[in-house]
Formats: structure tokens, C-alpha cells, sequence
């Protein structure tokens, strides 16, 4: 029988190394889903006995993290991989990382399930559990995703994560902000425990993304750490929809990449755009003609949106109340179109509004941008 070359036995074992990587890891991922999983029928079934196993199970998943790790490092030393192989084992030291943390997670929510097995039907329960399915489906098609070099699924995980969002920010508001009149510090044991389940759950999601993302790095070589999830959508908010906010929403248009959409209403707007506000505006060669003043229900509803910004006092007041993971800006810009004066002056105001509002969209876009980036670092 003809020896095999040297080169096939060193392809053998190159493989047989990485598909001992790979059962390794995938032996890890059951194990923390299984935990998630307890974790969560421990608060549904109130089950103190099936929590505290979630938390000993958290010492099985630490010392596989370990392992992983090790046989990562020895595989870069033996075979000095290079281009596919080279991105699997890097993208599988960052997701060994990812799945440490949601070990953590789920032995963080098996303690306060322990304290929630004396309460009897804590607020907000079933939308809490729906919000868990829906983050412990994102991580299993993930981990599928990076475990079968299956980049389509793991950009549709990505896709779910609004979802996620907005389910967190219902819930959250409820716990945060209980109906009825103020209780004890007891009564105030429940929401606190609930919410840090919610940030948990919440944080499911956040790390299958990052799942997903070393998923597509391994597959294609694309890098999405620093890629935008989603559009950051901007609204500004006036009384008639006329002046102010057609000008923020012209100016933004031009300064703002692409990611970050923009858009404005008004608390009561008017039936036509300004004249005065068009003319000045085509100096500036922005073309607002095929506007037309809106109301906030025509623009979308508030929680869809991640930054509000109030222009006058009045549409503070009157605006809706924004979920708790967007940001309200309060800016009082004047109405030039309101100087009765003369040409020159009314020119003057619009030309000061211009340039505050210029001004401080340029210092807001720059701010989405780099809280974007540093969301990301985060995670």
C-alpha cells in the first residue's frame, strides 16, 4: 500500500483538531441554553430546587470556556492557520467569550428566580417570557449560524433584535413606572428583581448578535462589530410643522449619513409649508417645496423613534412620552418666520436660526455616531 504524503496527514489532523473545537463549543452552547432555559422555568414553575441547579451548572460552563480557550491557543501554535481557518479560530475565541457571559446570565436569573418563587403573579410575567423566547431563538440560530457557516441565518438573527428592543422598552416602563399610589420598600422588591431579569434577557439578544456577527466574519470575512444593526430614526418635534421643524429636518438630511434617518412633525400643524421659510431655504440650495407639514401620528409612533427633539416649550409639553431607551433633546429655537420687520431682518433671523440649528445637528449626529460606536465596544 502507497504511503500517504506528509501533506494529507497534516490536513487530517488539522481537521480532526478543528472538529474537536467545534463539538467542544457546541457542547458549551447546549449547556448555557439548557441554563437559560431552567432559568426561566424556574421563575414560571417557581421552582427554587431547579434554579439552584442553573446556578452549579455555571461552574461546568466556566471550566469549558477554559478548556475552549486552551485548545484555541494550542491550535494557532501547532498549524499557524491562515485565511478561513484563521477566522474561525479567532471568531470562536470571541464567541467561547460570549457564551462564559450568558452562563453568567442565566445564573443571575436563576437567583432572582429563587426570590420570586414566593411572589404569586409578578407583573408584566408573560410578556417577560415572551421576550425570553424570542431572545433564546436568536441565540440558538446563532450558534447554529457560526457552527454550520451559515451567514444568511445569522444575518436574519440580526434582524430580530428591534424587536427585542421594543418588547424590553414596554416592559420596562411598567416595572419602572407602577400605576397606583406609591408602596413600601417591599413592594418595591418585585419590579427591582424583574428588572434585572429584563436586563438579562435583554442582553440574551444583545449577545447573539455579536454571535452572529463573528458568524458572518468566520463565513465571508466581513467585519459587522462596527456596522449599524439598524437606522437610528430622528424626530423633530414643533407646534405646526411649518418652519422649524422642516428646516431641522432639511439641515439633517444634508449633514447625516445614511444610517440616520430624519424626520419632523408637528403637535398641531398648519395646512402648507412657510413661504418665507421655502425662499430661504432654496438660498441655502435645500429644495423643501415637496414637503408638507404633519402630524406625529402621519410621522410614526413615538417608540419608533431613538431621539426626539423638541424644538419650543410647548411641543415639550405636549409630546408623548418617549420609551426609556431613546433620547429626548429639549432645544428652544425662535420661529423667524414671527419677525415683522423688514426684509433684511427677517433674512437675519431665518439666517440665525440656520445656523444654530446647524450648529447643534452637527454636534448631534457626531454624538450618534460615536454612542453608537462605543454601544458596540460594549457589547
Amino acid at each position: 500500500m502507497a504511503e500517504q504524503p506528509p501533506n494529507v496527514h497534516v490536513h487530517e489532523k488539522v481537521e480532526h483538531d478543528l472538529g474537536v473545537i467545534r463539538r467542544r463549543l457546541r457542547h458549551m452552547s447546549e449547556l448555557v441554553l439548557k441554563a437559560l432555559d431552567d432559568a426561566i422555568a424556574a421563575i414560571a414553575n417557581s421552582d427554587r430546587r431547579l434554579a439552584y441547579s442553573v446556578v452549579l451548572l455555571d461552574n461546568r460552563i466556566d471550566m469549558l470556556e477554559r478548556h475552549i480557550d486552551r485548545l484555541c491557543q494550542e491550535f494557532l501554535v501547532r498549524h499557524m492557520p491562515v485565511s478561513k481557518q484563521l477566522r474561525f479560530i479567532i471568531a470562536t475565541v470571541k464567541v467561547n467569550a460570549e457564551l462564559e457571559r450568558l452562563g453568567d446570565y442565566a445564573e443571575a436569573i436563576a437567583r432572582r428566580a429563587v426570590t420570586l418563587t414566593t411572589i404569586q403573579d409578578p407583573p408584566e410575567r408573560e410578556q417577560m417570557f415572551e421576550m425570553a423566547r424570542l431572545s433564546f431563538q436568536m441565540l440558538r440560530q446563532a450558534i447554529r449560524a457560526f457552527l454550520d457557516g451559515d451567514d444568511a441565518l445569522a444575518t436574519s438573527v440580526l434582524g430580530l433584535d428591534r424587536q427585542v428592543d421594543n418588547m424590553n422598552s414596554q416592559i420596562f416602563h411598567v416595572l419602572a413606572h407602577p400605576s397606583g399610589p406609591p408602596g413600601t420598600a417591599a413592594d418595591l422588591t418585585v419590579p427591582f428583581v424583574l428588572l434585572g431579569v429584563l436586563n438579562r434577557i435583554e442582553r440574551v439578544a444583545d449577545r447573539a448578535c455579536n454571535i452572529a456577527e463573528e458568524a458572518i466574519y468566520a463565513a465571508r470575512g466581513d467585519i459587522q462589530r462596527h456596522a449599524p444593526r439598524q437606522d437610528v430614526r430622528v424626530l423633530f418635534l414643533d407646534e405646526t410643522n411649518a418652519v422649524r421643524g422642516q428646516m431641522a429636518e432639511a439641515v439633517a438630511r444634508q449633514l447625516a449619513p445614511v444610517n440616520i434617518i430624519f424626520s419632523s412633525a408637528g403637535i398641531t400643524p398648519d395646512p402648507q409649508l412657510d413661504a418665507a421659510t421655502i425662499r430661504f431655504m432654496a438660498t441655502k440650495h435645500l429644495d423643501i417645496t415637496r414637503q408638507r407639514p404633519k402630524s406625529l401620528d402621519a410621522a410614526g409612533k413615538i417608540e419608533d423613534f431613538n431621539v426626539v427633539v423638541t424644538l419650543t416649550p410647548h411641543a415639550a409639553q405636549a409630546c408623548p412620552k418617549v420609551p426609556y431607551v431613546a433620547m429626548m433633546l429639549d432645544w428652544d429655537i425662535a420661529d423667524p418666520s414671527k419677525v415683522a420687520s423688514t426684509p433684511a431682518e427677517t433674512t437675519a433671523a431665518f439666517e440665525a436660526v440656520y445656523k444654530e440649528l446647524h450648529t447643534k445637528i452637527e454636534e448631534l449626529v457626531d454624538s450618534l455616531l460615536g454612542a453608537h460606536a462605543e454601544l458596540e465596544e460594549d457589547r
